[in-house]
């Protein structure tokens, strides 16, 4: 709406049933924004306000200086700003100036029916008249009660919609005259033109924060990893190479299954670097570290507004992983609610966001990872059978390290070196005593337990042969399940979730039943603390009862 077609009018105080009383149209119309020589500076004073538009932003500190500069010209006692929000159907007034003490300041909503703001958005006039505490509109008491009465309100209006209304208010009785008005419409549209423009710099800096937060996500989730040579050093896994390049090649759904800490992951890693899908994202989704509640948003991403705190659309791990490979770990650990999504996702090859009611299509290779018996899962209902049978196209299975005795040598010298030179240590090789000891302890956290037992003794170590010292032989002889057989561990006597059952429950005994932190038993598995409660609550361990002695 243009200045010329602008008009004012006045409101007549009383009121009855209606919560909008008749308009007056008996005061002339501003037709142009004829500015009287009794308004003296005026041209000046847009000029000025044109010049604040160029260098501030921020609508509140621009507003405040447009009220200060203003009020060198005419008598103002009182200026507000408020914005109308269509969710909630209010204004809110988001600046005040020339009376920092009011009750009605920044933050104070007015209702959208039954005020004078709420009148002058909808008809897109502006008014002049006078406050009465009898009246019924919203604003009328509370603005007198603080000593105005006279109130001016301009609707501010960009491309012919209304966002909200410019107030100026007074103490004398003095009506604005029709030069005050036509200059309170001109400085009315440049403050529309800077709200507008501080809006759009504020959407482009929060594009701009989730874009960099979204960028430092998927940087995290698709981190480079060095260590799938890992499996080359491997004897055991050597004469099956030839079958994991091929995996790797075909491109289909593969389920690795093993042990915690055996390599799925890096193994997973293998076969995405093997795969002519390596030059692309490697997303890894940990769905024993998610919660419930979150895990569907991490996997499919949610629309702007499709919950609490949902200010910006997010792309989930699927998105993320858009022509590359997507790795779900512990897999089995995934709730029944979100696998049947899964499945979807899996068959059609799209993804629907939290939210969202558009199919997003993808593109993307799966590899699933668990330390499980998914068939035990699915007869037991925990697991959709039809799931399995999707992700098990390919079954690869990586042994436990007390199976693969002729690797811990290979893969402990490897991990000597590679700590050697992180920690700056001259350390060439295993003494004979460290070596026949690391042969007979039984790993129980497999590679894992490995690496922490070696990167601690490489750590402590200050000769170039790496000694069982007291660091390192204490660390194996104090670990829950040194030495397979003195802890009970006898091929065939126990089940494998009887003897991880058993090996967690003497390492949170071990550490007091601490959990996570620094030494806690999450540290000493190599597990996420999430993970090792799961495991918890799956294998029935919990902290015994204490024994209060009186």
């Amino acid at each position: 709406m243009s200045v010329q077609n602008r008009k004012v009018s006045s409101i007549p105080l009383v009121m009855k049933d209606d919560p909008y009383p008749a308009t007056d149209e008996s005061m002339h119309a501003i037709r142009a924004p004829a500015v009287s020589p009794t308004v003296a500076g005026t041209e000046r004073l847009l000029l000025e306000i044109a010049n604040l538009l160029a260098t501030k932003l921020n609508p509140e500190s621009l507003f405040e200086t447009i009220a200060e500069v203003l009020g060198r010209l005419l008598k103002i006692d009182r200026a507000s700003l408020a914005i109308y929000d269509p969710k909630r159907d209010q204004f809110e007034i988001v600046a005040l100036a020339l009376q920092q003490g009011s009750q009605i300041g920044k933050g104070w909503f007015i209702p959208h029916r039954g005020s004078r703001v709420g009148l002058v958005f909808d008809s897109g006039q502006a008014s002049c008249t006078k406050l009465e505490p009898a009246s019924a509109f919203f604003e009328d008491k509370p603005l007198f009660e603080e000593g105005m009465h006279m109130s001016s309100i301009i609707p501010l209006i960009i491309e012919g919609k209304p966002i909200g209304c410019f107030n100026v208010n007074r103490k004398d009785e003095e009506p604005f005259d029709r030069d005050e008005m036509a200059l309170l419409v001109r400085i009315a549209d440049q403050i529309a033109i800077a709200v507008t423009n501080s809006r759009k710099f504020d959407e482009m800096r929060l594009q701009k924060e989730e874009l960099g937060r979204q960028n430092e996500y998927l940087l995290e989730l698709t981190k480079e990893s060095s260590r799938t040579d890992l499996l080359l050093l491997c004897p055991s896994l050597r004469s099956i190479r030839d079958r994991l390049i091929t995996t790797a090649k075909v491109d289909a759904t593969v389920m690795i299954t093993g042990e915690t800490g055996t390599g799925k992951g890096v193994l997973a890693r293998a076969l995405h670097d093997w795969s002519g899908r390596r030059d692309r994202p490697f997303v890894v989704c940990d769905c024993a570290a998610l919660t419930t509640s979150l895990i569907e948003t991490e996997l499919f991403g949610h629309e702007k507004g499709a919950f609490t705190g949902a200010n910006s659309r997010r792309m989930g791990r699927f998105e993320l992983a858009h022509t590359g490979t997507l790795l779900l770990d512990e897999v089995a650990e995934m709730p029944l609610e979100i696998q049947s999504k899964l499945l979807g996702a899996l068959q059609e090859r799209q993804i629907y966001r939290v939210g969202g009611a558009s199919p997003v299509k993808i593109d993307i290779r799966v590899i699933a990872a668990t330390n499980r018996d998914l068939q035990a899962e699915v007869a037991a209902g925990r697991f959709r059978q039809d799931l399995f049978y999707r992700l098990n196209v390919v079954s690869l299975r990586l042994p436990p390290l007390r199976e693969r005795v002729q690797d811990v040598l290979a893969l402990a010298e490897h991990l000597i070196q590679f700590y050697a030179q992180k920690f700056a240590r001259n350390i060439c090789s295993l003494s004979p005593a460290a070596r026949a000891m690391i042969q007979r302890y039984s790993w129980p956290g497999n590679i894992r337990e490995l690496e922490n037992v070696i990167e601690r003794a490489v750590l402590l170590n200050n000769g170039p042969v790496l000694e069982m010292g007291s660091e390192l032989d204490s660390g194996l002889k104090s670990s829950p399940g040194t030495g397979s057989y003195d802890h009970g561990f006898q091929p065939g006597s126990l089940t494998l979730n009887q003897m991880e059952q058993r090996y967690i429950r003497e390492t949170l005994e071990v550490t007091g039943w601490r959990i996570s932190g620094r030494k806690g038993a999450a540290e000493i598995l190599g597990l996420h603390p999430n993970t090792l409660r799961s495991k918890m609550e799956r294998l029935g361990i919990r902290h015994p009862p204490r024994c209060d002695v009186s």
